[in-house]
């Protein structure tokens, strides 16, 4: 009887007493978020977006990705038939522009997702290693962020013919020091909460510690800041493509922007507003969607009150 008490504590985190508590604060996350008019705004913009760039394109068949230069349709006014006019090369703007939102959205997503890997892991590390791991990540991540992201871009472009995959490596590569910060910064100020205090004192692995105890914690400040690197990510790959270094033609808003930037100079308006409004659109649905989950997953964040 001695030895099957003695196995009760071991036994206990696997229990689920706490999955009533577990629902409701779910439940009350779900109402906190369906209160967030930020979140469904930004939510509803992105959905639009990557129903018009993936989608767009099968609607548009005939018209989307189309190489074939028309010299007597060249910068056509909007009409019915083509709803945004032609461009430089008299290829309807509606179709390029749908085919133009896929470079940018995946190689965006694909780099942040790749900062934010490298920026959780390293900011977990700092926070949670010690002093010595602390100030030797923290000092990496100063060698970083000294050195300007169009910098290795540039020298890349200088030794070979870099393609989307190779740039976007390039580009996460100098983009996790935001996050690593911030991670870093919130795993110092959880580390000695009792709840962790509580999974060291039980023999709890490390890596279960860090997982099922502070990871959750930490999703908050992972969705903002992972907001900001998609941001800064896109402006990157936007700034180079412009000069020509970024990602390759013919079809991204970036290069539809820089390429026909000779209409605006003519009136042909229609060639270089939508690129930039739907780039600027897809910034900001990003924004709104981070900003709506962090205020539903902390209450307290902007002085609101707990629901």
């Amino acid at each position: 009887m001695t030895r099957g008490l003695s196995k009760a504590p071991a036994s206990s985190p696997e229990l689920p007493p706490d999955a009533p508590d577990a629902r409701r604060g779910a439940l009350r996350f779900l109402r906190r978020l369906g209160r967030q008019r930020a979140f469904w705004v930004g939510g509803g913009l992105l959905a639009f977006l990557l129903v018009f760039s993936f989608l767009g394109p099968l609607i548009f068949a005939y018209h989307a990705g189309e190489t074939e230069i028309r010299v007597a349709q060249q910068f056509l006014p909007p009409s019915l038939a083509h709803p945004l006019g032609t461009n430089v090369l008299g290829q309807d703007e509606l179709a390029q522009m749908m085919i133009g939102g896929q470079a940018p959205i995946l190689a965006g997503f694909e780099a942040t997702a790749i900062a934010a890997a490298i920026g959780i892991l390293l900011g977990m590390a700092a926070g949670y290693g010690g002093a010595a791991a602390d100030s030797l990540l923290m000092r990496a991540s100063d060698v970083v962020l000294s050195v300007p992201q169009v910098v290795p871009i540039l020298l890349l472009d200088a030794l070979l013919q870099p393609g989307t995959q190779v740039l976007v490596l390039v580009v996460a590569l100098t983009a996790w020091p935001p996050m690593a910060r911030a991670v870093r910064a919130r795993t110092l100020a959880l580390r000695s909460l009792p709840f962790m205090e509580a999974a060291r004192a039980g023999g709890a692995p490390l890596g279960r510690t860090l997982r099922r105890h502070l990871l959750p914690n930490l999703l908050d400040d992972i969705l903002v800041t992972g907001a900001q690197v998609f941001a800064n990510v896109v402006l990157v790959m936007a700034i180079t493509t412009f000069v020509g270094l970024g990602l390759p033609p013919p079809w991204n808003w970036a290069s539809m922007f820089a390429g026909d930037m000779n209409g605006v100079l003519g009136g042909q308006w229609w060639v270089v507003f939508p690129p930039g409004i739907a780039f600027s659109l897809l910034l900001l649905s990003v924004s709104l969607l981070s900003e709506g989950l962090r205020h539903a997953l902390n209450p307290a964040y902007g002085g609101q009150a707990a629901a």
